[in-house]
């Protein structure tokens, strides 16, 4: 592979838009071509990931197999945190919707006696 000015960083800021199944795919191709010593162009040819932009699968071919695992290995990261973040978020709503309809919770008013 041919290592330029390229590094992973560059890559992570264009693919910012990319969807969970693009996110996925491109680190799916990442890691077979780091597996079978190939080039992640040679893997996008083989598995037809068209949903995954070539200008983003010629840039991965400019990294080392290092910064190739060092971009999946953040590109992984940013997915973790999406499905964290989203359990979180979940979890918050269903508190607040329990809160909202359990009248017990209600502090009684000194009136009350």
């Amino acid at each position: 592979m041919n290592v330029t000015d390229t590094k992973p960083v560059d890559i992570i800021t264009r693919i910012g838009n990319f969807n969970h199944t693009q996110a996925i795919g491109l680190n799916c191709l990442i890691f077979l071509a780091v597996r079978e010593q190939t080039t992640v162009t040679y893997q996008y040819e083989e598995l037809g990931f068209e949903d995954i932009p070539q200008q983003i699968v010629t840039l991965c071919d400019r990294l080392d197999d290092d910064a190739l695992l060092d971009l999946a290995g953040q590109i992984t990261f940013c997915l973790v945190t999406e499905k964290t973040a989203a359990a979180l978020e979940e979890e918050n709503a269903q508190l607040l919707a329990a809160q909202a309809i359990d009248d017990q919770k209600q502090p009684t008013l000194l009136s009350d006696y």
